[in-house]
């Protein structure tokens, strides 16, 4: 079975609805996930190369945007805009 591993694991994404889903790619399917990284399966696809971008699409996206600090907008391959999540984390 062909893989390849993305730089992107349980501190990137909350899983508690499930694994990220790899966008307009569904012949990739996120199979495996550790802390930093995690392993997509590309039997029967083409397999990403080396330093390939792929978008991940989080299983519950609440507490995935609660991990960063600002939301990074993209249309069209470019940046647009930084949205600032103030209301991330514990706010006392």
């Amino acid at each position: 079975e062909e893989r390849a591993v993305v730089d992107a694991g349980l501190k990137a994404s909350s899983v508690d609805s499930g694994l990220p889903t790899v966008w307009q790619r569904p012949d990739l399917i996120y199979q495996k996930i550790s802390d930093e990284h995690g392993v997509l399966a590309t039997a029967h696809a083409d397999t990403p190369k080396l330093g390939e971008q792929v978008w991940l699409v989080p299983g519950h996206c609440d507490p995935t945007v609660n991990l960063y600090d600002q939301l990074v907008c993209v249309r069209d391959g470019k940046v647009e805009a930084l949205w600032p999540i103030a209301a991330r984390g514990a706010v006392l």
